[in-house]
């Protein structure tokens, strides 16, 4: 909560001590206010350099400073977000203020209290002490400068206002944050259901999208609801047979959203309109050469656009799973390769836009743009068939897409293209997010996720008091939502789809997840990776973290990806559990959810209506050791589960001889301690297999440094030789 900072503080902290001047506490967040304004750093730019400005009050750490008190009593004001300092460019009146890094010369501040103005304060800089900070007017965007408290008409007083809350990184309060300001702003209720902004079909389709992103990251039952509610006011106006829309991608796009929308919530109409939609398109827009057309009516029919092909290859994995019909994965693999042959460039990674086959079957590429929404569906479509054919030909081509979709930032790592604010160019990048996240997920990667996390967090510092982010993220969202493009004045009060791509950003990063999951650890169902047919309760009843409300379809299924089981072994698991129905019971599967991967289902059902731990166990045929991904489906309805905890055995390295125990392992808080019945040699790797040590070893106990991390050991003397490799904890 802010709170005034009025009072004198106790003598133990460190502040400045200038005569009648207010206490400034080392180490406290600030807002440098003049009334419902305060000082911002323009665009929220990380760089140096940039200008100080009077911004609208929006709550953001950009508009927040660190106060560094001296030893002298002077104050250094740091930028919570971009971490440089308030200072100023020249000592004169009129000198601009900008941020900077750290200078003792031009960026230190005495407070002073107005005797006439009890709470407000001067800032006067150190080095020209007959002048002070000013705003010369109260329009957003002015820029401080120093100014003459003698002569100047400039606005000299602020008033200093404590901010604890204020976020220092991007958390899941400031993702939700940017949800709600989207939501508040744009979500209205329609003659019938729900209706983002205006209405339209594509961006739509994709803001739909976004709002499925929000419900797999957080599985909040909210966006569940506003999904069907968004689709009860799409249908009305455009039905549910989309063959008269002539623009192919359209339709693939809302196919996407409703495939997916039944891959979570396992309502049937939204697999019946994405089947029946996705075949009526596919069939009337194949071209010769194995691509699609990307508009019915279009002039040249052998051209071709990557809008059409990614997003329909994906759209084809997703029609092929939701039937269980593999012809539809062979129809991706088909419409990848030729995508791949005539508008992407194997060397880069660069997705093109549009070209056009010969009647040779030859190809010309007529557009070399390189797009966002083109990186990221091209992105996921090759994730997508990675993942279905295990083929590395599709993970080469994901990690060059990756690495070219980045070029596509500033230096600062913030996107940097299509800075607009109108017209289908403002949606783009909501996609590239989005896929960003399938590619993190399906690799066990973090940088992607920071990536997009920067990314939000940079687009929230730039959003309004509203908490309404424009898709110009580089510049501050006006609290009007208008700005000139050109001559022309757009207007983003009711037109949604630009903001959506904070909100993708936001959602995307997927913050609740947790990246390393050690089998041994109880493993909570808030640390999901991906849901179907189920989601989070509201509120928890069985601790503090969440679990998952009472399914309502048989084959609800909870994912944990990347479950690292080390060089241990597992044959059980407890699962914390539920039920209100008395015949449902839980299987656990790794890495597919089939009967070849099935390890187990609990004995008998679940009938208890109050928490209790259930066993599942599969025998030591199926011990499973290293890292997996780890599926609990729920058979039958009404069950719930909190969290799971596999039965995990510690190799070691035991028994080297048939007889004896030739060496043991244990930890104490820093080291490693073996135990041997002889001396010999200890050989200590990392994970790679890069010798990090080697060390002699007495008869008895030795400790042993731990180093840092997780190493491999094994043990040789004259007589014995390990051959177990035992991953230290």
């Amino acid at each position: 909560m802010k709170k005034f900072f009025t009072s004198i503080l106790s003598a133990t902290i460190a502040t400045i001590s200038l005569t009648a001047v207010a206490a400034v506490e080392n180490g406290t967040v600030y807002s440098l206010s003049q009334g419902n304004k305060a000082v911002f750093i323009a665009n929220a730019s990380p760089n140096g350099g940039t200008a100080a400005v009077i911004w609208t009050q929006t709550d953001v750490p950009a508009q927040r400073w660190v106060a560094e008190v001296q030893s002298d009593g002077t104050v250094a004001f740091r930028n919570l977000y971009s971490g440089l300092y308030l200072g100023y460019g020249g000592t004169k009146e009129n000198a601009a203020m900008t941020q900077s890094t750290f200078s003792r010369m031009r960026g230190l501040w005495n407070v002073k209290e107005s005797e006439s103005a009890p709470g407000k304060y001067q800032l006067i800089p150190t080095m020209a002490k007959t002048l002070c900070a000013g705003v010369p007017a109260e329009t957003d965007g002015t820029k401080l400068a120093l100014a003459n408290p003698e002569t100047s008409t400039s606005n000299m007083l602020f008033e200093l206002v404590a901010d604890p809350d204020a976020p220092s990184s991007f958390n899941e309060d400031v993702r939700d944050a940017i949800i709600d300001g989207f939501v508040g702003q744009y979500y209205h209720k329609a003659s019938t259901g729900h209706v983002l902004g205006g209405g339209g079909w594509w961006g739509d389709a994709e803001m739909f999208e976004t709002i499925l992103d929000a419900f797999i990251t957080t599985g909040d039952i909210r966006y569940k609801e506003m999904f069907d509610e968004l689709y009860i006011d799409f249908t009305r106006r455009n039905g549910t047979d989309w063959s008269g829309n002539q623009y192919n991608d359209d339709i693939t796009w809302m196919v996407l959203a409703t495939a997916r929308a039944y891959r979570y919530f396992g309502n049937t109409t939204y697999k019946t309109v994405a089947t029946d939609n996705y075949k009526r398109m596919y069939n009337r827009a194949l071209q010769k050469y194995g691509t699609l057309i990307w508009k019915q009516d279009q002039d040249n029919k052998l051209g071709t656009n990557s809008c059409i092909n990614c997003p329909a290859t994906i759209a084809a994995c997703y029609i092929a799973e939701i039937n269980d019909d593999p012809t539809w994965y062979d129809k991706a693999v088909k419409l990848y390769a030729a995508q791949r042959s005539i508008l992407y460039n194997p060397d880069n990674g660069e997705v093109f836009d549009s070209g056009f086959w010969t009647t040779t079957g030859g190809t010309d590429v007529t557009n070399r743009w390189v797009s966002t929404y083109n990186q990221g569906t091209m992105l996921g479509a090759a994730v997508a068939l990675y993942l279905h054919t295990g083929d590395e030909a599709y993970l080469t081509d994901a990690h060059k897409i990756y690495a070219r979709s980045k070029g596509l930032a500033n230096s600062n790592g913030i996107v940097s293209v299509c800075q607009t604010i109108n017209g289908d160019l403002c949606g783009f990048k909501g996609i590239l997010m989005r896929y960003m996240r399938t590619y993190a997920q399906a690799l066990g990667l973090d940088e992607p996720f920071e990536w997009v996390a920067k990314n939000a967090w940079h687009a929230y510092q730039n959003r309004t008091s509203g908490g309404v982010i424009w898709s110009a993220w580089l510049t501050k969202t006006d609290e009007s939502l208008k700005r000139y493009e050109g001559e022309d004045l757009k207007d983003i009060t009711n037109d949604a789809f630009g903001s959506s791509t904070a909100v993708s950003a936001a959602a995307n990063a997927f913050i609740n997840r947790k990246a390393v999951k050690k089998a041994s650890d109880v493993i909570e169902a808030s640390w999901f990776d991906d849901l179907k047919y189920t989601w989070l309760d509201k509120e928890a009843t069985d601790g503090v973290t969440p679990n998952t409300a009472p399914s309502a379809l048989t084959g609800a299924t909870i994912c944990f990806r990347g479950v690292d089981f080390g060089t241990g072994s597992s044959n059980s698991v407890t699962l914390r559990l539920k039920a209100n129905s008395g015949r449902s019971y839980a299987r656990v599967y790794a890495d597919a959810v089939d009967d070849a991967h099935l390890l187990g289902r609990n004995s008998g059902f679940v009938v208890k209506s109050s928490w209790n731990d259930v066993p599942v166990s599969w025998g030591d045929d199926k011990t499973l050791t290293g890292v997996h991904d780890i599926y609990v489906e729920f058979v039958g309805t009404g069950l719930q589960m909190h969290n799971m905890k596999f039965n995990v055995e510690d190799s070691g390295i035991a028994d080297a001889t048939a007889d004896s125990k030739a060496v043991s392992f244990s930890t104490n808080a820093s080291n490693l301690v073996v135990n041997a019945t002889e001396g010999g040699h200890l050989l200590v790797v990392n994970p790679a297999g890069q010798t990090v040590a080697e060390l002699n070893i007495s008869e008895g106990m030795t400790s042993v440094p731990l180093y840092a991390g997780f190493f491999i050991c094994s043990f040789t003397n004259g007589k014995i030789r390990t051959t177990d490799k035992v991953l230290i904890k």
